[in-house]
């Protein structure tokens, strides 16, 4: 080889890397939440956080609605310099109307869009670079994001069955989530909606259709489509606990399932469905429910007719699809009883399951599914939802058997499965990675990440899971969790908590394991439970036995302590250096300070159990102030709690038969939330009443 033409090669090289090392730096400063499809860097002048004084619409179109860093720039006759310029382009090479060309360069910036959609999310990405700028002190260096989504129908899930949120809040909610380019939410109603049509199905402090009517306006303006969801068939306690209703119950001792062979179960069902269409006029969707169904036929009616389970289950789904798409929205339907009814189901979700006995299963049982395709309406989309494992073999057989059927299938993953006080599992995050993925690549109708009431957490501890949601459903990469959460800390903090040793909400995670359980021998805290069993007291007579028969808990106890030490101080440090949602934080320190009550507590009664005869009144009267001082933990944790969040029932609310026990379920005030603490606070008070220790 010549050497002229290695020169060449190896000045080629040398720019190639340095280009690599230029991006690298560049991503590792600014964190743009979901990643862009493609960024190149240009050369030339880039932008401070100040630099841009206007913006300008080069053809027209619509005001944008500007994201934050944005939002104090006026509207300009001209661009150039100094310029934001928003061009729409009808013919720009891009696979989808949401994407957009963001260019930075010459000391301004231009998005290009096909539609106004485009420009938005343009703005948004913007709108973090600039973020970035600003608490970095950096220059956005000159660069060209060509982006798009890979995923079309990407959609959170808002469950209000347990809690509504303060009216601000939801608008909050939504602001957030078109900044990470999510365009969908399904509203799951239940009875928080005041229903013109069926008034006693809703709860006296429930909103107004007209003004959850202006939320979905307001959500329509920022590229956010709201559809509801109105259980049905199953999951219909919140109606038919109601007295008036009991009549429509497939079996009369449940309030769980709706008779789908009475009429008058669809003069029910349909009017909730209009009602809660005028409340989200701007959704494409209705979500009709119809999951967990269980035994099904139990009416009269039903065993008369001498049709089975899955004709039953399907003669219903029939019903309230053709009454949605004659309202113009296209239905959807939680899918497990379609393969529970065909001995499935545990294929798609149980891992322990050998792939040979699935294959078994689904080669012998299949024929059920092709015999009764016929039920299968073709204009529903059937929800495929799988909260932990979505690669098993057999989901990813149902998936494809859809496919192959020319059945519209969506997926559902989940943010929040049923976990008390906090999501688990890093928030989900590979469910949510992998199922983003197979969404894709089997190009599925989108996709739906879940947040499920039954615990009803706070909707700030959610957000980690609902960034990673935006992220992997917009531009699905092989992204590991440390730097998809690195990437969230900087966009919902501050760049100064992207770093790991910054990371909180894994330790808090782990330790509400402990917390879980600490004050129980049976019971846990997914569910509500009135049956279970509190851990034993010391007895005076036997010093030292109680510590030694709970020694594992006690360690755990202590444990606990230094974990919340540790989670305190990073909690404390972050909000100091937070840039956004200080809120959140305050959320979680009061999830902190709560969980290790009942470690304390417990490393009390060890003192007590342990302490000398001559000290037992000192340490049980400590015992005794700490016991009593957890109304004042109460009291701040649902000072902070109500800031966002209406707390309790409305007066006379009838809570239902509570079929799955969701621990939000279980009172109509509060006390679900700390429902061991009070039990054991009431123990330990009346058991040293009793032994008289704190008095002389």
């Amino acid at each position: 080889m010549k050497p002229g033409i290695k020169l060449c090669i190896a000045l080629v090289l040398v720019t190639l890397h340095a280009a690599a090392g230029d991006l690298a730096d560049f991503q590792k400063h600014f964190r743009i939440l979901p990643h862009p499809q493609k960024i190149e860097l240009l050369t030339g002048a880039g932008l401070s956080a100040t630099t841009l004084r206007g913006f300008y619409l080069a053809n027209g179109g619509e005001r944008p609605i500007l994201p934050t860093a944005l939002a104090g720039l006026p509207l300009r006759k001209t661009g150039g310099a100094g310029m934001l310029t928003l061009k729409l382009q009808p013919d720009l090479a891009l696979p989808s109307d949401e994407g957009y060309v963001l260019e930075i360069s010459g000391g301004q910036a231009t998005i290009l869009g096909r539609q106004n959609v485009g420009l938005f999310y343009g703005l948004q990405t913007l709108g973090q670079l600039l973020e970035d700028a600003r608490d970095q002190q950096l220059e956005i260096p000159a660069c060209r994001i060509t982006d798009y989504p890979e995923i079309a129908y990407r959609a959170i899930h808002l469950d209000m069955k347990h809690h509504l949120e303060a009216g601000h809040y939801y608008y909050s909610i939504i602001d957030r989530l078109a900044s990470i380019k999510v365009n969908a939410i399904i509203i799951e109603f239940e009875d928080k909606l005041r229903y013109r049509k069926a008034p006693l199905v809703g709860a006296a402090n429930a909103i107004s259709i007209e003004e959850f009517a202006a939320i979905s306006q307001y959500a329509h303006e920022r590229h956010v489509e709201i559809s509801p969801l109105v259980q049905g068939l199953g999951h219909a306690s919140f109606i038919l606990k109601h007295e008036a209703y009991a009549k429509l119950r497939d079996d009369p001792a449940s309030d769980w399932v709706f008779d789908p062979l009475n009429p008058e179960t669809y003069d029910v069902q349909f009017a909730l469905y209009e009602d809660a269409m005028k409340a989200t006029p701007y959704g494409k969707y209705l979500h009709v429910g119809g999951d967990e169904v269980g035994s099904l036929g139990k009416s009269e009616r039903n065993k008369q007719s001498g049709m089975k389970p899955l004709e039953l289950q399907m003669l219903w789904l029939k019903k309230v699809t053709d009454f949605a798409v004659a309202h113009n929205r296209i239905p959807i339907f939680w899918d497990d009883m379609v393969f529970k009814l065909a001995d499935l189901y545990e294929t798609t979700y149980d891992a322990s399951i050998p792939v040979e006995q699935v294959n078994a299963r689904w080669q012998n049982n299949q024929s059920l599914l092709e015999k009764n395709i016929a039920l299968f309406p073709k204009t529903c989309v059937y929800m495929r939802w799988n909260y932990d494992d979505p690669t098993l073999p057999g989901n990813q057989r149902a998936i494809d058997w859809y496919n192959a059927h020319a059945l519209k299938a969506m997926a559902a993953t989940s943010a929040q499965p049923i976990y008390p006080m906090l999501p688990r599992n890093q928030s989900n995050f590979k469910p949510i990675k992998d199922y983003c993925r197979l969404t894709s690549e089997k190009k599925m109708a989108g996709i739906l990440c879940t947040a499920w009431d039954d615990c009803a957490v706070h909707f700030e501890t959610i957000w980690r899971g609902l960034y990673d949601f935006g992220l992997f459903s917009w531009n699905y990469e092989d992204v590991p969790m440390a730097e998809a959460h690195a990437d969230f800390r900087q966009r919902f903090y501050s760049p100064a908590l992207a770093e790991p040793s910054a990371d909180f909400q894994d330790a808090l995670e782990d330790a509400l394991k402990f917390w879980e359980t600490a004050l129980l021998k049976e019971g846990d805290r997914d569910n509500y439970h009135k049956d279970f069993k509190l851990v034993d007291l010391p007895d005076a007579k036997k010093p030292g036995a109680w510590s030694a028969a709970y020694k594992t808990k006690l360690d755990g106890a202590r444990q606990a302590v230094q974990k919340y030490t540790v989670i305190q101080d990073k909690i404390r440090k972050a909000q100091e250096v937070t840039n956004r949602n200080q809120y959140a934080l305050d959320v979680m320190e009061q999830i902190n300070t709560l969980q290790i009550f009942s470690a304390r507590q417990l490393i009390l009664l060890e003192q007590l159990d342990k302490a000398p005869a001559n000290q037992r009144k000192a340490v049980a009267a400590q015992l005794m102030a700490y016991t009593k001082s957890f109304e004042a933990v109460r009291k701040q944790f649902e000072k902070v709690y109500g800031e966002t969040r209406i707390l309790g029932n409305p007066e006379g609310y009838q809570l239902d038969s509570n079929f799955h026990h969701h621990l939000a379920n279980g009172t109509n005030n509060t006390d679900w939330m700390y429902v061991y603490e009070l039990a054991m606070n009431k123990k330990v008070e009346e058991w040293l009443s009793r032994q008289a220790l704190t008095n002389d």
